[in-house]
């Protein structure tokens, strides 16, 4: 965030994060005051940031309400801004939200690992990790989200597309096409496997599904692992990723 609206939110204060949540108008005021004093040639510009600001004013929000509804349910802890790790936590993803616009799919992920983290159940280990994970998110596409719930699904067993895909898959060996294709379909993309192998490889870099080399004496083969390709880091960033507010869970 810029050094202004570093002022006037104190993220060792609850009182004034949970007021800028409510109403993260600082930064939309900021924009709008560049609208009105510019000139012509810088109007689309700045209605540009408007824009922006406004969509990020949203997304930021939707976070406050959200802290207030799990609060009330019990869902994490009442003094969850206790911790050094969980206010860098949520600094990080505040300071995402104000340098990016994530889509739908990694924003509610990101969200979901911060819950994750500050949850009634959390220690600090899961803190940890949730820290360390919201890193790994921000690296990550939505789409590249969707492939990781459709891997995990299928490990699960839940909620797959088609019910013959986990004993298919499962059975022993398969063309080495196998899992793109699979995960392809359980996302619902059919048979358009190009788009999984675009993100193939920085799944494999962030060590969340296991590497595979292009030429090895195995190269036309795929023996399903344990976790359907998930790595063990994998499988927990999963779990982070959907426990909140995820409608497959």
């Amino acid at each position: 965030m810029n050094k202004k609206n570093n002022q006037e939110l104190k993220m060792d204060d609850e009182k004034s994060l949970m007021s800028f949540l409510k109403d993260p108008s600082i930064m939309f005021t900021e924009f709008a005051t560049g609208l009105l004093v510019s000139d012509k040639k810088n109007l689309t510009l700045s209605a540009g940031k408007i824009i922006q600001a406004a969509i990020k004013g949203n997304l930021i929000t939707q976070i406050g309400i959200e802290i207030v509804k799990y609060r009330k349910e019990g869902r994490i802890k009442e003094d969850y801004f206790a911790t050094n790790k969980s206010r860098a936590t949520l600094y990080e993803l505040l300071k995402f939200l104000d340098e990016e616009i994530p889509d739908e799919e990694l924003f509610s992920a990101l969200k979901s690992i911060f819950f994750s983290g500050i949850s009634t159940s959390s220690t600090a280990y899961e803190e940890s990790l949730s820290y360390e994970f919201l890193q790994t998110a921000k690296k990550l596409s939505g789409t590249e989200i969707l492939i990781l719930k459709a891997n995990y699904e299928i490990f699960k067993n839940k909620n797959l597309q088609d019910k013959y895909l986990r004993e298919d898959m499962m059975s022993s060996h398969a063309e080495r096409s196998a899992w793109r294709k699979v995960i392809t379909k359980q996302m619902g993309y059919g048979d358009l496997t190009s788009i999984v192998l675009k993100y193939e490889k920085n799944l494999e870099l962030l060590g969340l599904i296991s590497p595979r080399h292009d030429v090895d004496r195995f190269q036309s083969e795929f023996q399903t692992p344990a976790n359907f390709r998930l790595t063990e880091t994998g499988v927990k960033f999963c779990e982070f990723i959907t426990m909140y507010g995820d409608k497959t869970k």
